[in-house]
């Protein structure tokens, strides 16, 4: 215990990084750590092990109960033992493209939409067994089991494999009504509901082992819990737990999500919105993501920023300040990896328009953060329409946070005021809390106060996002005459 409180440990691998912390049941940190995710699956086990036992160790004290958060839509296939088997299926790899087209097809994309709430795409692990059956058969043949990445390191910690309904609704192959694995989805890429890790529906998957327990300094016996997808687990710990709030999930990627009753009519699927089972268990939410966010600003940065600078992020920060200004007169389409939602096109492509003579370095980086807060506005309109509500506010978290710029120019893009956290609003605190929640443990959501919004430049943005990135980005061609005379 620390000032009387008990502790909590959670876990969070993520696309970047993966991240350990044990906490106080308020959310107060008391050990964090963090390192680069590693490309194949031991290693990514062995990592999160690691940074967990220097948790445990710096805390002083042991947790309660351990969380573990993922990225989803990455994982890889096990022997019974739970040792990995061949390569990790990460959600960035793109060679299922065919088989996505396949099973759209095959089932047929309101069908599908209305079973999982989902859209095929190449980043679905269905899409990606699929492929393996026409080209690696005999992974498939030889009755390994699935794993997400998460529940690679519950197997590790506990011995038993499991998964949590958020991250096996990721899958494309679970019917969220039936809350189970869709027989008939697997059979297309010749797997049963066997070869799928059971779905904790308690949140409790097993208990840290003797051996584990040597491993990390967790006692024997801990409750372990699937705390699911990260982006999820994070809006959790952001106090966006109810039906009329929104997250605002900022990392390598970026999630816009709304808790909801109840799935929406498959009517929203045009929208590339999904919907799956929320981290409550007993609510949905809808999802909508940008899948380079802080990416793409990585990737500008790999382009520009100077290579002897060793903080970039800082320098980045420092090129586009001050924190205020008008809009750049730079429109960007922000898909360094096509787009998702809304209007699906996994074609379209990152896009400059409008660049001129006068334009900087500086403008151009600011222009790159206009691009995305406009997206993301566009994402959130979506998912009003669909819910048919206005939230009070949108909870904005995450490591791009730290960038004030970007911050001000989401807060004047936003349609709704935005309540900024501090980077400690992270998975891995969900994840700790959410491992709590299962063992009765309760926390206390965070609160925040909205940032200001400039109301002199409120319609020059306003104008900006409705007469130029909104007609630019749903051309159906942006590389006709007209466009190019425009740009």
């Amino acid at each position: 215990m620390t000032a009387g409180q008990p502790l909590l440990a959670g876990l969070d691998v993520g696309t970047t990084h993966t991240k350990a912390g044990v906490y106080r049941a308020d959310g107060m940190p008391v050990a964090q750590r963090q390192a680069i995710t590693p490309p194949d699956a031991e290693a990514i086990r062995d990592t999160a092990l690691r940074l967990l036992a220097e948790c445990v160790a710096a805390a002083g004290a042991p947790p309660l109960a351990l969380g573990v958060a993922s990225m989803a839509e990455t994982g890889t296939f096990v022997a019974a033992d739970g040792a990995p088997v061949g390569e990790l299926l990460h959600w960035r790899d793109r060679r299922a493209h065919r088989q996505a087209d396949q099973l759209c097809e095959a089932v047929g994309r309101e069908a599908f939409f209305a079973a999982t709430g989902l859209h095929p795409s190449a980043k679905l692990p269905l899409a990606r067994w699929i492929w393996l059956r026409q080209h690696e058969p005999d992974l498939l043949r030889s009755g390994y089991c699935w794993a997400n990445t998460a529940d690679l390191v519950v197997a590790a910690l506990t011995g038993t494999l499991a998964t949590g309904p958020t991250l096996a609704a990721r899958t494309g192959a679970f019917d969220i009504t039936a809350k189970a694995y869709s027989p008939g989805l697997l059979d297309l890429a010749g797997l049963r509901p066997d070869q799928m890790p059971p779905v904790a529906v308690d949140r409790v998957a097993g208990h840290v082992t003797s051996s584990a327990a040597a491993r990390t300094g967790l006692p024997a016996g801990t409750p372990v819990v699937v705390a699911g997808h990260d982006h999820l687990a994070a809006a959790w710990a952001a106090g966006v737990r109810a039906v009329g709030q929104v997250a605002d999930s900022m990392g390598t990627a970026e999630a816009v999500i709304t808790p909801v009753a109840a799935p929406p009519p498959p009517s929203a699927q045009p929208t590339g919105t999904s919907v799956g089972p929320f981290v409550d268990g007993r609510s949905y939410c809808l999802i909508s993501g940008l899948s380079s966010s802080g990416g793409l600003v990585d990737w500008l940065l790999d382009r520009v920023a100077p290579g002897t600078e060793p903080d970039r992020h800082r320098w980045f920060s420092d090129l586009v300040d001050p924190s205020d200004g008008p809009p750049t007169g730079i429109t960007v389409q922000p898909y360094l990896q096509g787009r998702a939602s809304p209007e699906p096109d996994p074609h379209r492509t990152l896009s400059f328009h409008g660049i001129r003579p006068e334009h900087t370095l500086a403008d151009i980086g600011r222009a790159v953060l206009e691009g995305l807060c406009m997206q993301v506005r566009w994402m959130l309109e979506s998912q009003m329409r669909i819910s048919g509500r206005r939230p009070d506010t949108v909870t904005v978290f995450g490591g791009p946070t730290a960038n004030p710029t970007w911050m001000w120019i989401k807060a004047q893009v936003s349609p709704v005021p935005i309540v900024v956290l501090p980077g400690q609003q992270s998975a891995a605190l969900g994840a700790a809390q959410l491992a709590g929640q299962a063992i009765g443990v309760e926390d206390v959501p965070p609160t925040g106060q909205p940032l200001a919004r400039d109301p002199g430049s409120a319609p020059e943005w306003e104008t900006t996002y409705r007469s130029q990135f909104l007609p630019l980005v749903r051309a159906a061609d942006v590389d006709t005459p007209d466009s190019k005379e425009q740009a």
